[in-house]
């Protein structure tokens, strides 16, 4: 069966409709199920095509029913999950107070760890604080279980296979957590009231908010800033329903949080998943964004008694290079390990601090664009943010220069970048900034004298031109050389005539711009291997 959903607003709301009908055609057993990103539409196709006769007599609704004991006695009895809200709640609290107490402790009471709360919570609860008088998920529920017949019908008359949909279909209120245009904060040509309930009736399609509330369960991650409310909804570009479905699971697990570390962290980590999952086979000529096109997002402002919508954004996934053999997949690993791992080069950046936070948005304009400059722009930035971790004796990692050449050459073909930063010269160079900037701040045995503010300086020096840049960087040669000669007594690494010529050529033939900027990245980067300091045997950059 072929299927399309029409992309009506630009927001999550049609990525959560094309996967609810994808988690639909799944249960009725139409096979593997694969989404497309057609453009203006979502197409959805199956590799089987049951008739209705063969369709399961018993269609659940698709998702989890939040039932509330205070509210609603006694439990309904609907052959598929009921999630136990505040039981679970319960068992939660009682879960966050056991972690506070050590383990050792819990070992000489010999006390067993209490059960977990069952993962739906987490979205259970976000969806409480965002529902402001909204029920048509569990009313629809209700009438899904009572009407297994009507239900087989409604699905036949959207899927065209049968004239006319059942008469009593329930209707179904708006609400901003499905269609997040609705509501406060959306731009209008003129003032008017706006509330959860405000998308026009005609537009509020029973069918459509039912395959909305499937796709939630399946494709949204739920978060919270503050009072705030961040949503992300997986969105497809060719992959099947299963794979989409497994990713949020598995992202749903992970303790992921912050504002723009956390836009990172959610790009990061699903292309991991995806790329584990997938794998050569899955992947195999294309990039993780040609798969999953990213994470479409709304940010929501807590008004109290309502919610505004602040922001609706796509954060891509990455499409740094095509993978065409499974050393590619190991290195999409390295490089985003390198970053969001335990130790991870960015995790030494505290968000509520303004420069740090500067830092982090630039990583994430990078992950926005892709572009060359923007990552060369992150990197200038992350230099004295080294420089001045290092200097206070604080934790701070570098990123490395093998993982730096492999996004480089892989990604940039078209800008020489492979052509600079293999040249003689400017390896020669990126050691001698090395060895005068982190390594002196940092090897104990090393002797030279730290050169403080040298990617500001820089930096400053590439915007104003060739000639600048080039007195700055025979000024900073000769200086090392000399410290190299006279107070090292030639013991140590020096820039040797041919090559800072060839570093010449290159900045005269390529410019200031990119030579100066990959030479910073460089520069502030860990080699593979630092031998002695005294020696300074370091291997190139």
């Amino acid at each position: 069966m072929n299927l399309a959903i029409k992309k009506k607003t630009g927001t999550y709301a049609e990525t959560l409709e094309a996967v609810g009908l994808g988690s639909l055609l799944a249960e009725l057993g139409f096979g593997i199920v694969a989404i497309k990103d057609a453009g203006l539409q979502f197409e959805l196709s199956t590799t089987e095509d049951p008739r209705p006769g063969e369709w399961p007599l018993a269609i659940s609704a698709g998702y989890p029913y939040i039932w509330e004991r205070s509210k609603e006695d006694p439990k309904p009895d609907l052959g598929w999950t009921i999630l136990d809200y505040e039981g679970e709640k319960i068992i939660r609290d009682a879960a966050r107070k056991a972690t506070k107490k050590s383990k050792a402790k819990l070992e000489l009471q010999e006390l067993e760890a209490g059960p977990e709360p069952a993962p739906e919570l987490s979205t259970a609860t976000m969806l409480a604080s965002m529902r402001k008088g909204w029920n048509a998920d569990r009313d629809l529920a209700k009438w899904i279980a009572a009407n297994p017949a009507a239900t087989s019908l409604w699905i036949q008359s959207a899927f065209g296979l049968a004239s006319e949909p059942p008469s009593d279909v329930p209707d179904i209120s708006n609400t901003q957590i499905l269609n997040p245009i609705s509501g406060k904060g959306v731009n209008a040509s003129k003032t008017e009231a706006r509330s959860a309930g405000s998308l026009p009736g005609h537009l509020v399609e029973p069918f459509s908010e039912w395959m909305k509330m499937r796709g939630l369960w399946d494709a949204m991650l739920l978060y919270r800033s503050g009072d705030d409310f961040k949503f992300f909804v997986i969105e497809p570009g060719a992959i099947s329903f299963a794979d989409i479905k497994a990713i949020r699971t598995e992202l749903s697990k992970l303790n992921l949080w912050g504002g723009v570390r956390l836009d990172i962290n959610a790009s990061l980590r699903c292309s991991k998943l995806l790329i584990i999952r997938l794998g050569i086979g899955g992947l195999r000529r294309r990039t993780p964004r040609q798969v999953i096109r990213g994470l479409r997002q709304a940010y929501f402002k807590s008004l109290g008694t309502a919610a505004a919508l602040m922001n609706d954004a796509m954060l891509p996934l990455p499409g740094w290079f095509v993978v065409e053999e499974t050393s590619d997949l190991d290195d999409y690993l390295q490089i985003i390990d390198e970053v969001i791992e335990k130790g991870g080069c960015l995790n030494s950046l505290q968000e509520e601090n303004s420069d740090d936070g500067l830092i982090l948005q630039a990583f994430r304009e990078w992950l926005f664009t892709g572009q060359l400059a923007d990552l060369l722009e992150f990197h200038h930035l992350f230099a004295p943010h080294l420089m001045h971790r290092f200097s206070a004796g604080e934790w701070a990692r570098p990123f490395g220069t093998d993982n730096l050449s492999k996004l480089l050459t892989k990604s940039f073909k078209e800008q020489h970048v492979t052509e600079i930063i293999e040249d003689a010269g400017f390896q020669s160079v990126a050691r001698a900034i090395r060895n005068a900037t982190i390594y002196a701040l940092t090897l104990p045995n090393m002797k030279r004298d730290v050169r403080f503010g040298l990617a500001q300086k820089w930096k400053q020096k590439i915007k104003a031109g060739d000639a600048e840049f080039t007195a700055t960087l025979a000024e900073f040669v000769q200086d090392y050389n000399w410290e190299t000669a006279n107070k090292l007594k030639n013991v140590g690494h020096m820039v040797g005539t041919g090559e800072l010529d060839s570093l010449l050529r290159l900045i005269h033939t390529r410019g200031a711009e990119i030579v100066g900027s990959l030479l910073l990245a460089y520069g502030f980067a860990k080699a593979p291997k630092v031998e002695s300091a005294q020696s300074e045997a370091a291997p190139a950059a």
